[in-house]
């Protein structure tokens, strides 16, 4: 009987614990300026309200209330923040041939280009050798 009383408490003890703490964390907040999405091509650029506008890999807008709480824009792993030293790679198919171009992040979207791809700037430790 003493075993199951001991058993009840603790029991109870861990839940209550269990129960505070699933309540007492926060919801994840989008807080960067622009993301990418890595899988779809999709980029995502912060408007005044803290909501993001969602752009098409052709640069079309798709939505204009994408929430800073969505948990596909907050805690993805395929989400990547795109920040001032990151890089786009555009394609475009024209006449049967592709043809690439890297712009920086900054730049707007040119027309008639998908976006395939952010990349980043990389520094080598101890600067370059002769």
């Amino acid at each position: 009987m003493k075993k199951l009383f001991y058993f009840t408490i603790i029991f109870l003890f861990f839940g209550t614990i269990n129960f505070a703490i699933g309540f007492d964390t926060k919801e994840p907040i989008a807080t960067g300026k622009s993301y990418f999405d890595t899988t779809t091509g999709h980029r995502y650029i912060k408007n005044s309200d803290n909501t993001y506008n969602e752009y098409s890999q052709k640069g079309k807008l798709l939505r204009t209330d994408v929430l800073n709480t969505q948990p596909h824009l907050s805690e993805s792993d395929r989400i990547a923040e795109i920040n001032q030293d990151h890089y786009m790679m555009y394609e475009q198919h024209k006449n049967g041939e592709l043809t690439r171009q890297i712009l920086p992040a900054s730049i707007s979207h040119p027309e008639g280009w998908k976006c395939k791809q952010m990349m980043s700037t990389v520094k080598k430790p101890g600067g370059r050798k002769k």
